[in-house]
């Protein structure tokens, strides 16, 4: 018998809209700080990238390093891509 190991995401739903636009972006740096640790990536590196422009960037970046493990949703629940 073997094992088989399960790979889940999480699903974040993200409200794109002016007034959320910044606390979610801190909120998902915080995302990311847990997340490089857990995953043994350079955070620093990583933090920084997300944060060398506007939300749009953040997410995008999230979303490249991250997206196999969470989803990030606009408004529509459409995933959140390039």
């Amino acid at each position: 018998m073997s094992l088989m190991a399960v790979k889940s995401k999480a699903i974040m739903q993200i409200q794109l809209d002016q007034n959320d636009a910044d606390r979610i972006a801190q909120d998902l740096i915080e995302y990311a700080e847990t997340l490089c640790s857990a995953l043994g990536m350079d955070c620093e590196k990583v933090i920084k990238e997300l944060k060398q422009k506007d939300n749009i960037h953040l997410f995008r970046t999230f979303n490249r390093y991250f997206g196999d493990y969470i989803e990030l949703l606009d408004a529509e629940n459409s995933i959140f891509t390039d």
